[in-house]
């Protein structure tokens, strides 16, 4: 890959978006105790997914390839499970996004859960972690980062109708019950962007052609609620966003061949 089509990567710039807020964690939990795995999680995360899946790929597929979508599958994982976890439940969670991505999927690089998604709620399943979403849940300066630079990516990719879709529903949801402060004050709450704007639209998990791909939003806002009702998870949008991408997988599946 050349310089100019990595410039011109989406995944390069949803990293360098994330990478401005660990930056802006890092300074305001600079005085913390777990300074040190603040700043290297993220990092041993990055690390650990591009190792195995670079190897993985090249002993699979004869292939090699620039891992930039590594990048941001490793800080979410740093961003979002607490830095008082662990080290090898990052590496843990790391290696089963490289897993999700290698033997869940239907070709090269072309896999069917939300990679970051998978290794975070796998940790949360076997070892019972912490998903937090510590690196943005601080406060609202995250979002002067989050906010604009994100939106500016997706209307490039012609993919901001997926948070809308979720974020519409879900406000719309809230409202039946909830005053309208209160949903105000949900839908800009920072891990519901944070989900909605950077886990939700993942390219190659999220439909792209198709009617499917306007409605998925509100899907995985659907899934989310119904297991806010009937389920005892603590975290409700990362577990709806997989069973989501599994049925999306298989809804064009059987489309694909139904024609």
């Amino acid at each position: 890959m050349n310089l100019k089509a990595l410039w011109y990567d989406s995944k390069v710039h949803v990293g360098l978006t994330l990478f401005l807020i660990w930056l802006l964690a890092i300074w305001q939990f600079r005085t913390d105790l777990n300074i040190l795995r603040i700043i290297l999680y993220p990092i041993l995360a990055i690390f650990t997914i591009a190792l195995f899946d670079v190897g993985l790929t090249h002993l699979r597929y004869r292939k090699n390839y620039l891992p930039t979508a590594t990048v941001v599958s490793g800080f979410l994982i740093g961003l979002i499970l607490a830095p008082s976890e662990p080290i090898w439940v990052i590496i843990a969670a790391s290696i089963l996004v490289s897993f999700s991505k290698q033997f869940i999927a239907f070709g090269i690089r072309r896999h069917i859960l939300n990679p970051a998604a998978f290794g975070i709620i796998g940790v949360n399943l076997i070892f019972d972690t912490t998903v937090s979403w510590w690196g943005v849940a601080w406060g609202w300066f995250p979002l002067v980062i989050l906010v604009p630079l994100m939106l500016r990516i997706l209307w490039r990719l012609h993919r901001l109708y997926l948070p809308i879709g979720f974020l519409t529903f879900y406000a719309l949801y809230l409202l039946i019950s909830q005053p309208f402060d209160f949903v105000i004050r949900t839908l800009t709450d920072p891990t519901v962007l944070m989900f909605a704007l950077v886990m939700l639209p993942e390219p190659v998990t999220s439909p792209v052609n198709g009617y499917f791909k306007y409605g998925f939003g509100v899907f995985v806002a659907i899934i989310a609620i119904i297991f806010s009702n009937f389920g005892k998870l603590s975290e409700i949008f990362l577990p709806a966003l997989l069973f989501s991408n599994l049925v999306t997988f298989y809804l064009i599946k059987i489309q694909k061949y139904s024609k």
